[in-house]
This record gives structure tokens, C-alpha cells and sequence, in this order.
């Protein structure tokens, strides 16, 4: 859960922090889930196919992972209305050591 929103992201160890697209942004703001307080402003971001833009940064208040609540995270708009939501280090570097098992499916935070 994002700011209490139930949200479903992409485990991606790779993204540098949590992705939001611009679309799902904009659906958390007319929601109350994101409010100007929450933007921290603008920034240069590099994809994976190595193209540059600008997105906007955002703190998110609370980021719930298995019953696990983080607290104030990083987060960036991409100013793409199709980008997948990411879950990326700005949350999963908080849970220090993180466990994959591919045969069983699971993540586990240590």
C-alpha cells in the first residue's frame, strides 16, 4: 500500500527507486493520496533503454510491504502514462537484506 492505497508493483532490484507513471499519479492525487506537500520537485532521469527525462520526485508518507510500514520514501513520476509501477531501491535498500527464492515464489525481508 502507497499512503494507504492498495497499489500492485514490479519487484525491480535494478529501478534506482519506486516508479510511478504519470497516469496512476494523477488518479493518487484526485484521490488525496498524493498532495502538493508531497512533491519535492523536479529531476533528470535515465531509463533502461538509456533515454533521459525529466520527472517529477515525489515522498511518499507510507509505504506498506508485507506488513511492514516504511516511512517517508522517494518516489518518481514518470511522465509516461504507461510505465509499469516499480519498486525500486528507495524502499527495498531500507529493508537492508532481501531474499528470492525463485522455486517457491517468495521475498523475503531480513
Amino acid at each position: 500500500k502507497v499512503n494507504g492505497l492498495p497499489l500492485k508493483f514490479i519487484f525491480d532490484t535494478g529501478a534506482s527507486s519506486i516508479c510511478i507513471s504519470s497516469a496512476e499519479a494523477a488518479v493518487m492525487a484526485r484521490q488525496g493520496h498524493i498532495t502538493q506537500d508531497d512533491v519535492v520537485g523536479q529531476q533528470q532521469f535515465k531509463d533502461a533503454t538509456g533515454d533521459i527525462s525529466v520527472g517529477t520526485v515525489i515522498r511518499l508518507r507510507t509505504v506498506e510491504i508485507g506488513g511492514i510500514m516504511l516511512h517517508n520514501v522517494e518516489a518518481s513520476v514518470v511522465d509516461n502514462i504507461s510505465a509499469p509501477l516499480l519498486l525500486g531501491q528507495t524502499a527495498l535498500s531500507k529493508f537492508g537484506k532481501i531474499s528470492i527464492d525463485y522455486n517457491e515464489g517468495y521475498i523475503e525481508f531480513n
